[in-house]
């Protein structure tokens, strides 16, 4: 029996329906394609079922320029064209926002997709290392073994000379023997992030320049990991912000807040890990920062006044307390990034019932030939 893929969902499943009316999810797919399918699998409320022929396929469908397609993990989008890949994740993000969040696209504003350079874009990665075998690599799809890399399209010049010259990895490696670093894998993980001149390796620190701003990062914490299009991102953010009084929650090593500083203006930031505010101090000197786990350092903030109040929380979203705390603060306006369009439905609904309207979506394709992609939303009281 053929099937149609009528749209793709969340983690970049396509959508189709069975003659009795069950959901399956196929990876592999795009939208539009006519495929057969096999190796059907029950699941609560659904089917998973993988492609055994492409009788239709889309226009859009290319064949993986990287040779370790189908056997690397760290891609999962490289079978579509690099023109269509942020536009298919935008459709995903609006989906979910309708389907979860319980608003309808046409309300509010979308604005132009943001797409930069689809490979030799990205700046920071996680390697795995096997010192005993002496290689270096990523973790193939759904599977832990190692599959060694020699050189990476995603990964810029830097971070590929790492590759072809592991050495520096095998000595990182060999510091974090007895750290418990090596993760469930049980090869040993090593942080990697360029900088403007070195890579930093675990903990070193380095510098690294968007647009106006110099910031200090090591490899160790989060850093947005697209050299080309956090430009375009922070300053984003930054110019949608109004008021005296800016939070800057789930803060980082600053990244938003060094963007949001203007005088007169008072930014407040929040971060839980203590290396990151430590960074921060070192080029956000201007913000008043707090090293707390957001929700609660909130719960004591009672009667605060906020004009806008910015959050970056992780995939799992806001904790279920901080919408009704953020919202008792009369914040005038609410800028939410979101890396989870799943997450960033349900806390917009939640923003909703404390009378907040979403004006404006504006979605940031971070991270081509994968299906993650970062969404900004512009919520108002």
């Amino acid at each position: 029996m053929a099937y149609q893929i009528e749209k793709l969902i969340q983690g970049g499943a396509g959508l189709t329906t069975s003659k009795e009316g069950k959901r399956i999810l196929v990876m592999d797919v795009l939208p539009g394609e006519l495929v057969e399918l096999g190796h059907f699998q029950e699941k609560s409320g659904y089917i998973r079922a993988t492609v055994q022929n492409i009788l239709q396929a889309s226009e859009d469908r290319i064949t993986p320029p990287c040779p370790y397609w189908g056997r690397c993990g760290g891609c999962d989008f490289q079978y579509a064209k690099d023109e269509v890949q942020g536009v298919l994740k935008e459709g995903i993000v609006l989906d979910n926002i309708k389907r979860l969040g319980g608003i309808d696209p046409a309300s509010f504003l979308t604005e132009k997709l943001e797409t930069g350079p689809a490979w030799g874009y990205r700046n920071r990665v996680r390697f795995h290392v096997d010192i005993a075998e002496r290689k270096v690599g990523f973790l193939a799809r759904k599977s832990k073994s190692l599959v060694p890399i020699e050189h990476c399209p995603i990964l810029c010049e830097k971070l590929n000379a790492l590759l072809e010259n592991p050495g520096r990895l095998f000595e990182a490696a060999r510091t974090q023997m007895f750290s418990n670093r090596g993760g469930s894998s049980g090869f040993i993980e090593v942080p990697a992030f360029s900088g403007d001149d070195e890579v930093s390796l675990l903990d070193e620190v380095v510098k690294t320049t968007v647009g106006d701003h110099t910031f200090f990062v090591t490899a160790s914490v989060f850093f947005q990991s697209n050299e080309y299009l956090l430009p375009a991102l922070t300053s984003y953010v930054a110019s949608h912000a109004v008021g005296s009084t800016v939070m800057d929650l789930y803060s980082g090593v600053g990244t938003f807040s060094a963007f949001l500083q203007q005088p007169g203006r008072q930014v407040i930031a929040v971060e839980r890990q203590k290396q990151c505010i430590s960074l921060a101090k070192r080029h956000t000197p201007y913000c008043e920062f707090y090293s707390e786990p957001v929700e609660q350092w909130a719960k004591r903030q009672k009667g605060a006044a906020v004009d806008t109040v910015v959050v970056d929380p992780p995939r799992v979203g806001l904790d279920a307390s901080l919408p009704s705390l953020i919202a008792s603060w009369k914040s005038h306006r609410i800028i939410y990034v979101s890396c989870n369009s799943v997450t960033l439905g349900r806390d917009l609904q939640r923003f909703a019932s404390e009378g907040y309207t979403l004006s404006q979506v504006k979605v940031f394709d971070l991270y081509p030939q994968t299906f993650h992609s970062e969404v900004v939303a512009i919520l108002d009281r």
